[in-house]
């Protein structure tokens, strides 16, 4: 059974903007000029029936794809897939299967019996005929079974859907849980907009190169560190950065080393026309403080949430790399 595209799509209303990236390097260079509820663990709901087995649902017209394509685009930056390539960086693959597997409605679910799709309706209540062996639901559509350990309230709340997808695809290394990925539907219709729309971003998570890192505030307070968090865990808020005119803000907070000696940690200062808090592109994803010429580092190179950034000399490492949204 096919998936009709007569299903209401609800379009979200953001707090990110959705409106780039090519290259790491090349996003970095656009939006940096020239100076003058918790998620479960991924192996908890790895495996290949996370998604409805028959793809290619998405939205019907070209105004539900627009508001899908946006809400996909905004909610797998949130959850912390890296802007890390063009046509086949994490967070564009990620954000178009959303498109294809639930035309960007959070509230979706669809009724599987024994591998075919019998129903669809929005949430609440889950409501499938008689004989349904389990259903997707969401934003990534998360199977009732093989995502056995997400409940309801968490697939169907698009953060919480989102960060356990993240986890499910290994922290953005594989997307083989996905039929739209697997038979190659997300891509076709898709992945033009979706990375029209990646693009435009101009917040959401900053990942590491390091698997699975995000850059976060310790707190919302000046003076608090910026530190490495988990991406797809923890506090979703804490993690998210706008980028605006070679600053990493956070509100009225912006990302700032603490001094211009030795290797500073990085904190959030008030945003002001200070150079400590600018960050310029350097070689292919780092972020080069205006005032030192150094590069914000993960001092241990690990998954060690809780550490404090710092920077150190620019070696285009690993633990140098940061995608920005």
């Amino acid at each position: 059974m096919t998936r009709s595209a007569t299903v209401v799509l609800t379009r979200i209303v953001l707090p990110l903007a959705v409106v780039a990236v090519a290259l790491a390097g090349q996003a970095q260079a656009a939006r940096f000029p020239a100076p003058a509820a918790s998620a479960q663990s991924a192996g908890q709901i790895a495996g290949r029936n996370l998604i409805a087995p028959l793809p290619g649902f998405g939205p019907g017209t070209p105004a539900l794809a627009a508001a899908a394509v946006a809400t996909c685009a905004a909610y797998a930056t949130q959850a912390g897939w890296a802007n890390n390539g063009y046509y086949g960086g994490d967070l564009v693959t990620a954000a178009a299967i959303c498109v294809a597997e639930s035309g960007g409605d959070p509230k979706l679910y669809a009724c599987d019996e024994n591998g075919t799709t019998v129903a669809l309706a929005d949430y609440p209540p889950v409501s499938c005929p008689k004989g349904t062996t389990s259903y997707d639901r969401g934003l990534w559509q998360l199977n009732s079974k093989a995502a056995a350990g997400v409940s309801d309230a968490c697939a169907f709340n698009p953060i919480c859907n989102a960060q356990n997808a993240y986890l499910a695809s290994q922290r953005g290394t594989s997307f083989a849980p996905w039929s739209s990925y697997d038979q190659d539907t997300y891509a076709g219709p898709y992945l033009d907009r979706v990375q029209a729309a990646v693009t435009a971003l101009r917040s959401g998570t900053v990942p590491s190169a390091v698997l699975g890192e995000c850059l976060a505030r310790a707190k919302q307070a000046a003076g608090a560190r910026v530190v490495l968090a988990n991406c797809g865990g923890g506090s979703v808020s804490l993690q998210q950065w706008a980028i605006a005119s070679g600053k990493l803000r956070a509100g009225s907070l912006c990302a700032a080393i603490a001094s211009t000696s030795g290797n500073p940690g990085v904190v959030l200062a008030r945003c002001g026309r200070a150079r400590s808090q600018e960050w310029l592109p350097y070689g292919r994803a780092e972020l080069r403080n205006a005032a030192d010429g150094k590069c914000v580092t993960d001092p241990q190179s690990s998954l060690t949430a809780g550490v404090q950034v710092d920077v150190s000399r620019c070696t285009d490492a690993k633990a140098q790399t940061w995608w920005l949204p």
